[in-house]
Formats: structure tokens, C-alpha cells, sequence
């Protein structure tokens, strides 16, 4: 059959109407797809260098308080004159560096000469060794606790270096008594982790990189009294300070190594440096072209489809076009179900490898702890029964805590049994109570008038309401009056313990945002965001659950356990 003109060029203009159609709806798909990947993987590299701050901030602070307690020890009493004195001095230190797992302890004089080390006898021995030139030292012995970055004049190994000033001898003679980390392993860890990232110290120079070749370089080229004053402090060693290959090219976007990359950026708590996260824009390009293909190819098959249907009948076209959409709105439902399910996995997962970063480091200067106290026991050191008591509970208590917090790392048998609910909100009111009073805070408790045993684990019960606290604690800090009450009482279905406090209430967070892991109300360097997460998980394995109510005066957080969980009760 031949076409009439004019039905032939009505047929063109159809088919280019639809063409410029599709053409237009893949590009419409394809920026649409860039800004959603793009945002995407802004909030995820947001979160994840959020980690890794988290991570530097515990490795660096958690020997930070030790070179103050050494400089009130008596063990620098002794006359370093004698060569006994000394060897014993050694010894003891390389004790103490091999129990808090630090590379060095060692002892200055007020010239900067180590008199006493803890790698005494060494390879790399610190013995002899002056470090007068070091920034550290001369901060301390002028009356100032010094944290510093470097290389190790001595070893070549990095090391974060904490210093304080102290007096020793008989004579009280002025010296600095300073510790090295050996951050080699953490560095290493940044290197195995497969993501892309660094860290640069105030001077922007990269002190820690996910690639070696990063290490030591400045971000921007330093002026010449600065690169003097570095080569001079020999803080990174004979380095030259070849700039990194970076370039800014728009807000969160930079170039590095003729790589695009989107980056997140954060700053750690104490010594002013920033992490820089960076995520390939590459990525992004690649999952963008892949979602333009799908749906272009979806948006083409769909337009074609219905141009056929279109010849046929109108409306079996219409009712087919709305079958697809829904498919497409379904699907799409399902691509965000499954994206927010994987993000709850991934902060979950975080969270155990942080459980099991915290039950690592803090298992060694728990058992240190409890090794020092029993010693001070048997040198009759602690005058008091009551107090080595108390201590000994405090360190049996943090053991236990420390131990129950696996959980989140990897299922264990729990060791479940009947406790009374009364107990338990008095042991709590007893670990609080000197936080209350020292904030001076209205403490108020109001147990059952006739109380019941819950099944369960009476530390991780605690621990869930201990964190409750701690959370109302810091919603009242800086009123006047501040007041916290804690009470128990009888439901039909349940049990309900509530922590009510009068502080500013939640602004708006709903119950769901607070028992996200890492999610936090509280300022930059203020806790973590896991206690009322770890609190859910806890209550959640005893058969409960924790419901919030917000208003004007405060916030209530309650505790529900059923009575199925509810054993006898206790006349």
C-alpha cells in the first residue's frame, strides 16, 4: 500500500516527535541518576570518615592521660645517679610500655638527654639520646602537656609522642617523662582498608594516607621559614615537601593524581587535624551510565511499545502504560527498601568492629589495672579495706561491662537468670550517683512497692538503663534545676521502668533517628552515638522495648518488659 504524502509526512513527524522524546527522558535519567549517585555517595563517604575519625581519636587519646599519672608516680624518686637505681628505673618502664603496649617510655633531663628508657639495651635505644630540639620537650618542660607528631629521630618509625613535666631524684630535679605510639599498624590499617583517604596535621602536611606515597607531603607548597622550621624540628625527618598533586575544582570535588574524586572532610578532636575521605567520581560515572542505560533502555522499549499499541487501540495503550509504571514505582520501592536495609547492615557491621576495636584496647589496661591494685594490696599501699573493696568491684564491673559489650561484636551465650528489678535500678542509682551530685543534679528513685525478678542478664539490664541516665545527664547539664527521676511501676501487660528528666527535650529527633548506631545530638567530640542503640539492643534481647515521649518540660524514655519475661514476685 503506497503512503499519501500527506499521511507520510504525518508518520515522520510522529516518529521524530518520539525520538526527541526518548532522547530527551535518557537525558532527563541521566542527570537525575548523576545527582541521586552523587548524593548518595556524599552521605556515605560522610558517614564513613566519620568512622575513621572516631578510630584516630581512640588511638590517639587512649595513652594520652598516662605520661600525667607517671609524673605523680614515686617511682622517679630514685637516685639516678647509682647505676642500680637506673637499671631498675629501666626496668620498670619497659613494663609499663609492654603492658599499655607503647613503643617507648622514657625520662629527660632538663637538657633534653634521656636518662631512663623503656628500650633500654635495645637496637634503638633512647638512652643517651638528646631531644632538646624536639617541640614536645620544650612545651613540657615550660609546665605543658605536649602532643606531637613525628618520625622517630632514633628508630625512623612514626609516632605520636605525649609529654609532661615532672620532677625527680631526690634533689626534685626539673625533667619531661614522654611516651611514643608507634602508629605504623594504624597506618598500615588505613593502607589495607581499600578506600581512598589521609589525614593532614595543622601545617597541611599528610602525617597518615591509605597510599604510602602520600606520606609527609604538604597539600599546598609551604613557604621557606616553614619548610626551615620543619627540617629544623627534624619532625619529618630530611623530607623534602614535594606537594601533593591536588587540585579544588568545585566545593566537595577535587582532582588528586589526575584522579576525580568527591570528598568528605572532618576534623579530629584535640590536635587540629583533618581527615579528608575521597570517593572515585569514577564510581559514580559508572553506576550513573549503568542506571541511563537501564532506564533508557526501559524508556525506549516502553515508547516503542507504545507507539504499537497506539495503532491498535488507545486504550489497551493507556492501561498498559499504567502497568508499567506502577512496576517501575514498585521496583523502585524496592531498590530504596533494600538500599536502607543494606545502610542498617553496614552501621550494624561498623558497630560490632568498633565493639570489638573497644573490647581489645580496653582488655589490657583493665587487667593492668587489676594486676597494679592487687600489688598495691599486698604492699599494703591502699590503707583502707573499704576503698580497695570498692575498687576492686569498680575494676570487676568495668571487666564485666567490657566483656558484655561483645555482643555487638559476635553472638555469644548469654548467661541469662532471675534478678530483681528493685536491685538492679539501686545498683544503677549507686554507679550514678556521684555523677549526679557532682553535676548537681535533683536525683530522684522510686522503686516497686512490691518487686518482681526479670529473666535475663542482670549487667546488660544496667548497663541499658545506665545509658538512659547518661543520656538525661546530658540533656540537664548547665540548668540550675536540673532533675532527673527514675521509677518503676505496674502495667497490665508489663513492667515499666522510666527515666524522666527537664531538660531542652530531643528538637524534633524521632525515637527511630536516636537508636540509629553513631547518630547523635550531643556536640562534636561528645560521646559516640551508640548508647541508646546499645540500650534498644539490650532490651530487645530481654523481650522489651523503649518508647519515648518528648515534651515542653524534658523527655521521658520508658523501658517496657513484658510479663512473660517476669518471674515470681518478691514479697
Amino acid at each position: 500500500m503506497t503512503l499519501e504524502p500527506s499521511n507520510l509526512k504525518m508518520r515522520k513527524s510522529v516518529i521524530a516527535i518520539l525520538v526527541i522524546t526518548t532522547v530527551l527522558l535518557t537525558t532527563a535519567i541521566h542527570f537525575g541518576a548523576r545527582e541521586y549517585f552523587r548524593h548518595q555517595a556524599l552521605q556515605n563517604s560522610n558517614s564513613r570518615v566519620v568512622l575513621f575519625q572516631r578510630g584516630l581519636n581512640q588511638t590517639l587519646e587512649q595513652h594520652r592521660h598516662l605520661p600525667f599519672i607517671l609524673a605523680q608516680s614515686a617511682v622517679f624518686d630514685l637516685d639516678l645517679s647509682q647505676d642500680t637505681s637506673t637499671l631498675l628505673l629501666n626496668e620498670k618502664l619497659r613494663l609499663f610500655a609492654e603492658q599499655a603496649n607503647l613503643e617507648a617510655i622514657y625520662l629527660m633531663d632538663q637538657s633534653g638527654i634521656v636518662i631512663a628508657t623503656s628500650n633500654a639495651g635495645s637496637k634503638n635505644s633512647f638512652l643517651g639520646q638528646n631531644y632538646g630540639f624536639r617541640p614536645y620537650f620544650q612545651n613540657a618542660l615550660k609546665g605543658q602537656r605536649s602532643d606531637y607528631f613525628a618520625i622517630g629521630a632514633t628508630s625512623g618509625r612514626p609516632g605520636y609522642f605525649v609529654a609532661e613535666p615532672l620532677t625527680y631524684g631526690a634533689g626534685g630535679n626539673p625533667g619531661v617523662i614522654a611516651i611514643k605510639l608507634d602508629i605504623s599498624e594504624f597506618q598500615k590499617s588505613w593502607e589495607n582498608s581499600g578506600e581512598v583517604l589521609f589525614a593532614l596535621n595543622k601545617d597541611g602536611i599528610v602525617v597518615l594516607a591509605s597510599e604510602p606515597d602520600w606520606l609527609y607531603r604538604p597539600e599546598f607548597p609551604l613557604d621557606e621559614n616553614k619548610t626551615k622550621n620543619l627540617l629544623d624540628s627534624r619532625q619529618f625527618g630530611q623530607q623534602a615537601f614535594v606537594p601533593l598533586n591536588i587540585q579544588t575544582l568545585q566545593g566537595d570535588q577535587v582532582v588528586l593524581d589526575d584522579t576525580s574524586y568527591l570528598m568528605s572532610v572532618v576534623s579530629t578532636e584535640r590536635n587540629d587535624w583533618t581527615i579528608r575521605y575521597l570517593h572515585p567520581m569514577q564510581l559514580i560515572s559508572q553506576q550513573t551510565w549503568m542506571a541511563t542505560a537501564i532506564f533508557g533502555g526501559m524508556v525506549a522499549v516502553l515508547v516503542g511499545f507504545a507507539t504499537f499499541l497506539r495503532s491498535r487501540r488507545i486504550g489497551l495503550a493507556l492501561d498498559a502504560s499504567e502497568v508499567q509504571r506502577d512496576a517501575l514505582l514498585a521496583a523502585n520501592q524496592q531498590l530504596e527498601d533494600a538500599q536502607a536495609e543494606l545502610e542498617s547492615s553496614a552501621q550494624f557491621a561498623a558497630l560490632g568492629q568498633l565493639a570489638a576495636s573497644v573490647t581489645h584496647e580496653l582488655g589490657q589496661p583493665i587487667s593492668a589495672f587489676k594486676n597494679h591494685l592487687a600489688a598495691a594490696e599486698i604492699g599494703k599501699e591502699i590503707t583502707s579495706s573499704t576503698t580497695a573493696k570498692n575498687l576492686n568491684q569498680l575494676v570487676d564491673r568495668m571487666e564485666a561491662i567490657t566483656k558484655q559489650f561483645r555482643f555487638f561484636a559476635r553472638s555469644q551465650p548469654s548467661q541469662d537468670m532471675l534478678f530483681s528489678l528493685n536491685d538492679a535500678m539501686v545498683a544503677v542509682h549507686e554507679l550514678m550517683g556521684s555523677d549526679m551530685e557532682a553535676n548537681q543534679v535533683n536525683f530522684e528513685m522510686n522503686t516497686l512497692s512490691q518487686d518482681v525478678r526479670i529473666f535475663g542478664n542482670k549487667i546488660q539490664f544496667e548497663q541499658a538503663v545506665v545509658n538512659l541516665l547518661k543520656n538525661a545527664l546530658h540533656a540537664v547539664q548547665g540548668r540550675t534545676d536540673a532533675e532527673i527521676k527514675m521509677r518503676a511501676y505496674h502495667q497490665s501487660e508489663a513492667h515499666v521502668l522510666e527515666v524522666e528528666d527537664n531538660g531542652p527535650g530531643v528538637d524534633g529527633q524521632t525515637l527511630t533517628q536516636l537508636q540509629a548506631p553513631f547518630y547523635s545530638t550531643k556536640p562534636s567530640g561528645v560521646g559516640m552515638g551508640l548508647g541508646l542503640a546499645i540500650a534498644t539492643k539490650i532490651i530487645r534481647d530481654h523481650g522489651g522495648e523503649i518508647a519515648m515521649e518528648a515534651h515542653d518540660g524534658g523527655t521521658v524514655f520508658s523501658i517496657s518488659v513484658p510479663r512473660e519475661q517476669i518471674g515470681e514476685s518478691i514479697q
